[in-house]
């Protein structure tokens, strides 16, 4: 029998996800000037864009793009995790 990873959960905190979000969301792409965001965040685009939204496009494989299904999960900032 082969194994295979299908899915997963990615446990992330929130401060992390946050800045990482902060540090995409004024990015615009030069061919269109409209921003960057805007095709990483789904049906939100930029203007409803979350950092949560914007984790779950990135781990949606219905996006086209993802090649497996993850679920993050924002925990609050210094959460310990066994």
């Amino acid at each position: 029998n082969e194994s295979a990873v299908l899915e997963y959960q990615c446990f992330y905190e929130s401060a992390l996800a946050e800045d990482a979000f902060t540090s995409c969301r004024d990015v615009r792409l030069p061919a269109t000037g409209g921003y960057a965001i805007d095709a990483m965040c789904g049906r939100y685009g930029a203007r409803f864009c979350t950092a949560q939204r914007w984790l779950d496009f990135q781990g949606d494989t219905s996006n086209g793009l993802a090649p497996l299904q993850i679920d993050f999960q924002l925990v609050p900032n210094g959460t310990q995790l066994t």
